[in-house]
């Protein structure tokens, strides 16, 4: 049927006199946009119909309140709006006895570089593994983890003969990844006499490895000296040295088939595509904006941002506002995204995608509710694919709820900040995280909730169900899962996802990770397998509930908690729980031993392929010098004693062929018979369109004239 909405049309050959009609079209987004706003009434709905081809994207499209109703659709497959400038003004020289490509460089800085569309490193020292920091002035590296984490600096003492000769120091970054961070710290000056290194930026944590009680590795990116050793690399030779030119040069270092007549080398040259901006404060909310089948490709930063406080965490009072940090204390979130929301309410980001970015993909920031992100492939991310939050008072209108990321394709992340998280869902209520497919990225897949301890958290009601989770980690960073969860979360669910193979570099490689504070929260009917350290893990919390899960194929063991507590973590029951050499249960012989755990459990089906004398339901352990786990003491005649599992079974549940991820199980088997209610891991990941329920899930139809007839 008819509406009275306005309609504007964008074409690949449209014109900047276009007057937006489908056969003289406008060429530009911003173009459509001001075409609306001079012709429509208030309120009126609109709709931006773009057809098929690549645009540029000049410019950040801000939309606000005025703009409410406005609906910016593909007409057909191949919709991509483009945010990258072409490099141009290549030639061949030789550098350092090899053939490299040459050219002006461009007037902005990027910090990413794409040729023919496959993003490209810049060179770093050493070309393999990693240097150790010598020492950091203050630092007992042998002190407690959590006493000395806020202990950073801007500068180390660096090893004799460690430090390569720097033409342009300034220009290089000091990376450091430890703890769940990886830190970005530029060079402001190096004392060779002293073997001292200052940084600009500050570090967020102490400058030691973690658990290993040792001073933190770092290696040195954007080294100039080390460029043209590798193919495939580029550096921004701002000074001239490298080239010898004396003027500023791109030098990239061809890969083996890359021709320079016909390779396109492409910056980001726009920080973000899309800011859609509100007041709900004010009753000046943004209103039903949707995107709908629209690809935005290639946006970045000049240069990485550094973080600063407050971060919303409880040392905030105690870090400086003045200082910049070499990296935010959590889920790299100084990064901003290139579609933005904010004061935002029921808008849509439906199919179409965010590709080749430096920071997150889409941000539904504070004051935005009811947002649907759906169907979207989010790909080659600098950081994560969502990100959310708001305020952490529930009644400010600028709290966060009512938001659902959903059947998404989620990437290849944290190309730039490692330690960014796929979905992250800081402070907000009754959202869901849903039916995604979330793979390769180097820290944790999904994390909701920002109030770290007991103390009160907004954070309730969240659903999480039916993700595919894998590839997490891959040995980069620590303390990370693949779905994450903070703080008291009343009401809160994870279900039904399916989550494996999540690795870290020292410790903490976790499928469903509860950190501080995590209460009454639900884990059910999840499929969880194949990680570095346990399928579920509790640093502390209280009266969670854990059933009709399978947890298999931990590296160390399949359940432990970090902070046993006099109070009862969760009940633990109608599991299946399998292990190949590791216990059910795991702890270590102090504050953490497995006689400290007041765990309920029961009704539990256990078995492990390579059973371990009397430690298949429990056991203490240990890390020897080299954070190997070992188990040490098998405990499965206290954990009896304790009258735990009483009723559980040991034997194998005749998994379909669990070494290729089938946990499927035949009728009438020993799980049947304790009432276990076996997840189907199949279900997890994204659905076919006409199973999905958003109500704004539908797509913009076009306006069909009836005949006069039926009129």
């Amino acid at each position: 049927m008819p509406t009275d909405r306005l309609e504007v049309y964008i074409g690949p050959h449209g014109s900047h006199h276009g007057i937006g009609s489908r056969t003289y079209p406008v060429r530009e987004l911003g173009q459509a946009i001001r075409l609306l706003r001079v012709r429509r009434a208030p309120g009126q709905s609109a709709v931006i119909w773009v057809l098929p081809g690549t645009y540029r994207i000049p410019e950040t499209l801000e939309l606000g309140p005025d703009d409410s109703h406005t609906t910016i659709a593909a007409t057909g497959d191949g919709v991509v709006f483009d945010g990258a400038a072409e490099i141009a003004g290549w030639s061949e020289t030789v550098l350092r006895g090899r053939t490299v490509w040459s050219a002006p460089a461009p007037d902005r800085r990027f910090v990413s570089l794409y040729v023919n569309g496959s993003r490209r490193s810049r060179p770093r020292y050493p070309r393999d593994g990693e240097l150790r920091i010598e020492r950091q002035a203050g630092l007992d590296v042998r002190g407690d983890f959590d006493g000395t984490l806020f202990d950073g600096s801007d500068r180390f003492e660096f090893a004799d003969g460690s430090l390569p000769p720097l033409a342009d120091p300034a220009e290089v970054e000091v990376v450091v990844p430890h703890f769940w961070v990886q830190e970005r710290m530029p060079i402001a000056s190096i004392d060779r006499d002293r073997r001292e290194l200052v940084s600009s930026r500050h570090s967020i944590f102490a400058l030691r490895d973690d658990a290993t009680k040792r001073f933190a590795r770092y290696w040195l990116d954007n080294v100039g000296e080390a460029f043209g050793e590798e193919a495939g690399e580029w550096y921004l030779d701002r000074s001239g040295t490298v080239s010898g030119t004396g003027e500023a040069r791109l030098l990239y270092a061809p890969l083996p088939g890359e021709d320079l007549g016909s390779a396109v080398l492409a910056a980001p040259a726009i920080e973000r595509f899309v800011r859609v901006s509100g007041d709900p404060e004010a009753g000046r909310a943004v209103r039903d904006v949707r995107i709908e089948g629209i690809t935005f490709r290639h946006a970045g930063f000049e240069e990485t941002p550094g973080a600063r406080a407050p971060f919303g965490v409880r040392e905030d009072e105690l870090l400086r506002r003045d200082v910049d940090y070499a990296a935010a204390v959590q889920g790299a979130t100084e990064a901003s995204a290139a579609v933005a929301f904010e004061g935002a309410r029921d808008c849509v980001f439906l199919g179409g995608g965010v590709e080749r970015v430096d920071g997150y993909a889409i941000e539904l920031g504070r004051g935005t509710r009811g947002a649907l992100v759906s169907g979207a492939l989010l790909r080659d991310l600098g950081a994560g694919a969502v990100r959310a939050g708001g305020s952490e008072d529930a009644s400010s209108e600028w709290f966060c709820r009512a938001n659902e990321v959903s059947d998404c394709e989620i990437e290849s992340g944290g190309r730039v900040y490692p330690n960014a998280v796929a979905v992250l869902f800081q402070h907000g209520a009754d959202n869901v995280i849903a039916h995604n497919h979330i793979r390769d990225f180097f820290y944790t897949g999904v994390s909701v909730g920002w109030v770290w301890d007991y103390a009160p958290s907004p954070s309730a009601n969240n659903l999480i169900a039916f993700n595919h989770i894998h590839d997490l980690g891959q040995g980069r960073l620590n303390d990370t899962g693949g779905i994450y969860l903070l703080g008291i979360a009343p009401g809160t669910i994870v279900r039904g996802n399916h989550v494996h193979d999540v690795v870290c570099r020292n410790y903490g490689g976790w499928g469903v990770y509860l950190d501080q504070g995590s209460s009454h929260v639900i884990v059910e009917g999840n499929v969880v397998h194949d990680c570095s350290h346990q399928a579920f893990h509790v640093n502390y919390g209280r009266e969670n509930v854990v059933r009709h899960n399978i947890l298999a194929f931990g590296g160390e063991s399949q359940v432990a908690v970090t902070k046993p507590e006099a109070h009862r973590p969760f009940t633990f029951s109608h599991n299946i729980v399998v292990g190949r050499g590791a216990p059910a249960f795991a702890g270590r012989q102090d504050h953490r031993d497995i006689r400290a755990l007041a765990v309920e459990s029961d009704l539990n089906l256990f078995w492990d392929e390579r059973p371990v004398p009397d430690a298949l339901l429990a056991g203490n352990g240990g890390y020897d010098a080299d954070l190997h786990w070992q188990l040490r003491e098998p405990l499965d005649d206290v954990w009896a004693a304790a009258g735990r599992d009483r009723h559980s079974v040991i034997a194998d549940p005749g998994f379909a062929d669990a070494a290729g991820g089938d946990f499927r199980v035949a009728p009438g088997g020993p799980a049947e018979g304790l009432g276990i209610l076996v997840p189907d891991a199949s279900l997890a990941g994204p659905r076919d369109e006409g199973r999905r329920t958003h109500p704004l899930r539908r797509r913009t139809l076009p306006d069909v004239e009836l005949p006069a007839e039926f009129v």
